[in-house]
């Protein structure tokens, strides 16, 4: 890994822990969030630090370049979280769907009248 990736790296992942405990600080993330990215941004710090972790990894799992491992890492991190947060999309709107639904019952029952 070349000098000058290690050192965009950690510079990239140590900002990202300074912003993700700024957030964290103004109560502005969610915990589970935060926990996320303070994980990631470890990991990046890791392996900008110790690139050996990045050598050896690439050369156990096969991977021609260990930079390509980094990129690698990264994009899957990147896309888990992003499935991450589909999910709670999803979930936020069969809430905001029977939310919607119990809301407009409740008002039926309360003036009927208006409802026809």
């Amino acid at each position: 890994m070349s000098l000058t990736l290690r050192i965009m790296l950690f510079l990239a992942s140590v900002l990202s822990l300074v912003f993700v405990r700024r957030k964290l600080r103004s109560s502005s993330v969610r915990m589970e969030e935060t926990v996320f990215w303070l994980f990631f941004s470890v990991l990046l710090v890791l392996l900008s630090v110790f690139p050996q972790i990045a050598i050896q990894a690439a050369a156990w799992i096969g991977v021609q370049s260990p930079v390509n491992l980094v990129y690698l890492v990264i994009l899957f991190f990147l896309l888990f979280q992003c499935f991450l947060q589909a999910l709670r999309i999803s979930e936020l709107e069969e809430k905001m769907k029977q939310l919607v639904s119990e809301e407009a019952l409740r008002r039926q029952e309360e003036d009927p009248e208006e409802s026809e």
